[in-house]
C-alpha cells in the first residue's frame, strides 16, 4: 500500500480509522474502524452514497459503532493493522487502477472493502443489502 498515491479524503479517511480504534480502546486497527473513518470525515461521500442506497444512516452507524464496542479493549501497546484492514487497503489501489484512477479514492476503499469483507463486516453489508453492484449503480 502506498498512502502517497490516496487522496486526501482517504487519507483523512485512514487517520480516522486510527482515533476511531484509540477511541474504543482496540488495538487491533480493522475493517470496522476504516468504516467508521470513511462515515465520518467531513462531507463523507460514503455516508451520502448509503443515504442514496435508501439506508437509514443513523442505524447504520450505530451498527457499525456497536460492532466496533465488541472488539478486544487494551490500555497501552502499540495500534496494528488487522490482516483484513490490510486487504482492504492493499486491494483498494487495484480498485483505482481498474477504473482508470491514478490515486486511490474513498470509493476505491468502500469498494475494496465490500469486496474483501472479514466475517463482522460481512454480516452488516448482508443485513443493509451494500452490494457492490448497488453501490456502483449509486
Amino acid at each position: 500500500m502506498n498512502i502517497s498515491r490516496f487522496t486526501q479524503k482517504s487519507t483523512e479517511a485512514v487517520q480516522e480509522c486510527e482515533k476511531v480504534a484509540m477511541e474504543f480502546g482496540n488495538q487491533e486497527l480493522t475493517e470496522e474502524h476504516l468504516l467508521m473513518g470513511l462515515l465520518r470525515i467531513d462531507d463523507s461521500l460514503i455516508l451520502n452514497l448509503i443515504e442514496k442506497m435508501g439506508i437509514n444512516t443513523e442505524h447504520f452507524v450505530n451498527r457499525v459503532n456497536e460492532e466496533i464496542a465488541k472488539k478486544p479493549k487494551v490500555q497501552g501497546g502499540q495500534p496494528y493493522v488487522g490482516e483484513y484492514l490490510n486487504t482492504a487497503l492493499t486491494f483498494a489501489e487495484d480498485e483505482a487502477k481498474a477504473m482508470g484512477d491514478a490515486y486511490v479514492s474513498v470509493e476505491h476503499i468502500f469498494l475494496s472493502v465490500i469486496k474483501h469483507p472479514g466475517k463482522e463486516l460481512k454480516e452488516i453489508l448482508k443485513d443493509y443489502g451494500i452490494t457492490r453492484e448497488h453501490f456502483l449503480q449509486v
